[in-house]
């Protein structure tokens, strides 16, 4: 992942970090743990015991200061939200997002951290079109599945920015803009330099 970084940091807005907690470390990486044992999965293959497990700090060790952090919260406790922040510190421009919507408050009190809130279900979307958002800096960040023309012309009222995840084509990617998509969370660093040459 290391190696990732600097081109990462050359072709996108922001750098995002899924971050979980598993006995008692900060762990960066995009797959789960099988409980209660160490095993991780993936897209419903398991991964080898081998595979590295990196802690947030020593990915930030090969983040350039000044880069803007986009930090995706695994966890269920406000807790797992303020060891973030302190592991962080002030180097970073940040961005925190969850599922766990509850677990944000710690981040919504820091001064020029944005907070967004993860939507990846019917029930979630339904619930955020009826949320109102006290500050335009925070926003939505919606699965790609679950975004139309009408549930975006429902939510935008309601929040500050409004960004897609799990994106994975450049056609669809024009259509989200088409409809007022704000930005989006993107693996494929192709694809987005791709879509900044389109």
């Amino acid at each position: 992942m290391g190696s990732t970084i600097p081109r990462a940091v050359q072709v996108a807005d922001a750098i995002e970090l899924d971050v979980h907690r598993f006995r008692g470390r900060l762990e960066v990486r995009h797959a789960k743990v099988l409980w209660p044992f160490a095993m991780r999965w993936d897209r419903w293959e398991l991964l080898a015991g081998s595979e590295p497990r990196p802690t947030l700090q020593h990915i930030l060790e090969h983040v350039p200061a000044g880069t803007h952090l986009w930090i995706d919260l695994k966890g269920a406790t406000p807790r797992l939200t303020r060891d973030v922040l302190e592991v962080v510190g002030d180097r970073f421009s940040l961005t925190f997002s969850s599922r766990a919507w509850w677990i944000l408050s710690p981040a919504r009190r820091v001064a020029g951290v944005r907070v967004m809130r993860s939507v990846g279900s019917r029930l979630q979307l339904w619930a955020v079109q009826r949320s109102r958002f006290r500050d335009e800096r925070h926003g939505v960040a919606v699965h790609e599945r679950l975004v139309s023309r009408s549930s975006i012309e429902r939510v935008r009222p309601r929040s500050g920015d409004l960004v897609v995840w799990a994106v994975t084509d450049h056609t669809r990617l024009l259509e989200l803009e088409e409809i007022g998509v704000s930005g989006f969370i993107i693996d494929d660093l192709e694809l987005i330099e791709a879509a900044r040459r389109a």
